[in-house]
Order: C-alpha cells, then structure tokens, then sequence
C-alpha cells in the first residue's frame, strides 16, 4: 500500500504505540492512518457524516496533509467506527494557518498554553450499536497522546448539524450561561459567519439534549465555548469553539481513560 505522507506534523510526534500496528483500547483495535487506503477510508466516513449523499465521495481539504488521523476500528478489526483529525500545536505555530484559526483568534490561548492538541473532524458511523464505547476508546488514545506529548490544552470546532442558528436557540443560549470561557482566553470574533452566542432564559432539559453528545464529553472533562458561534454553510453546521484545559478534566475520568489503554 502506499505509505502517508505528511507535510508538518509527522507520525514520529505521536505516541510509538499508536503509529505502529496500533492498540486495542476498550476492546476496540485504535491507531493511527498510515497509508493512502486508509486516509480515503477516513474521508469516505467524513464524507458520509458531514457531507451526505452529495457529488463529492470523500470529504477533503488542505488541512488533512498536515494532521495525524486517528481510527477506531470494531472489535474485529475490520470495520472503521470513528475517526479524529489531530495536530499538535506549539507556540511557534502559526494557529491562524490551522483549521480553527480559520474562524477564530487562538493568540491568547497560544500565550498561555505552550503545547496543545487541535482535534477536529470528529465523526463516528451512524449504525453502530457500540459507539459510546467506540467514542470512549478513542477519547482514551487522546489521553494517552496528551499524557505522552505534554499536551496542556485540547482545542477545536464543535458542530451542531443545520445551519440556521434558531434551530439551536436552546442550546446556544444554555451555553452562553453556562459554558463560557474566562474572559481573557476567550477568542475574539474575526470571521465574517460569527453571531454572538443569543442571551436569555433557556429550558435546562432541552438545552441539553439539544447538545451534541461530543460536547456533552468536552464539557464534562471540564471544556468550554466561545462567546460566539460561526455558521459554516459547506457543512451545513453552525459551530462553537470548544477548549479543554487538560489541567482541569477531573483526576476519576482522567483516571478512567487512562486505564483503558494497555501502555
């Protein structure tokens, strides 16, 4: 098969253990894309997740050369489940060249953390009967990868699915109480699709089953959000950005993701 190639952040910057023939996390096989047949499979399930039926059979952009791809398999290895999108970020990186700098202003978080972890592309196969645990594995190998590389921050976009803010009101509102980041580490809003997050009273229930269940996990491990939101209407979402300091996911779920990994 033909081997990856990569532009900026090379394989060797991950943990051996998931480079290599990968590990079983949780009982599921989880490694990282090494060759071109399996980035096209990532991009066939991207594709399938974020784009629909439409002309396009792979979702592609010009991020996907300069990112390692994380893959989580079934149980018997032959079946992709889940996949992630992931970069290491210092502070001689140009965050404004990353995916989400394209939508927000990551200097501040940049100043203060000085290792950190952008995840994007999150997705998981519609039909799986397992896929809490599958999306627990590959939390688990983001644990290891932030344990292991000295991560300080995990960071990326946070998507609802529809583009029409009103549809989200609920949630975006309980958010913006809520789930806000400190003042100064929030990003400030740059790009052209941002609204600010709707102020007002929203039914606690609603809001958050209203939420995506990624979020619901960021959140639980201590993340939060932008002030604002940014609809992009190429995937048909409206997102928020989501940062979760590894400081502050609470030591027992730490703890818990850990101990899934056999390393």
């Amino acid at each position: 098969m033909t081997p990856l190639r990569t532009s900026v952040d090379s394989l060797a910057d991950f943990p051996p253990a998931l480079t290599g023939a990968g590990l079983v996390i949780g009982g599921f096989p989880v490694r990282f894309a090494q060759t071109a047949s399996d980035i096209a499979q990532v991009q066939r399930l991207r594709h399938d997740r974020f784009q629909g039926a439409g002309a396009r059979q792979s979702d592609t952009d010009r991020f996907d050369s300069l990112c390692a791809h994380l893959m989580v398999f079934s149980p018997d290895g032959g079946r992709l489940l889940a996949s992630a999108r992931l970069r290491l970020v210092s502070q001689h990186t140009d965050v404004s060249a990353t995916y989400t700098g394209q939508f927000y202003d990551l200097s501040a978080l940049l100043r203060k953390y000085m290792r950190a972890l952008e995840i994007g592309r999150l997705c998981q196969v519609a039909d799986a009967d397992d896929m809490p645990d599958a999306l627990r594995a590959l939390l688990a190998a983001v644990t290891l990868i932030s344990v292991q590389t000295g991560v300080e921050l995990l960071f990326g976009c946070t998507s609802f699915r529809g583009q029409d803010m009103q549809r989200h009101q609920a949630a975006l509102t309980w958010l913006r109480a809520r789930h806000t980041g400190p003042a100064a580490l929030r990003p400030p809003r740059i790009h052209p699709r941002a609204s600010a997050l709707p102020d007002g009273d929203a039914d606690p229930q609603a809001a958050r089953q209203a939420l995506p269940a990624l979020l619901r996990m960021y959140l639980g491990m201590g993340g939060w959000v932008s002030d604002h939101a940014v609809v992009d209407p190429e995937l048909d979402t409206v997102h928020v950005f989501t940062a979760v300091a590894t400081a502050t996911i609470p030591p027992a779920r730490s703890r818990a993701l850990r101990a899934l990994c056999p390393v």
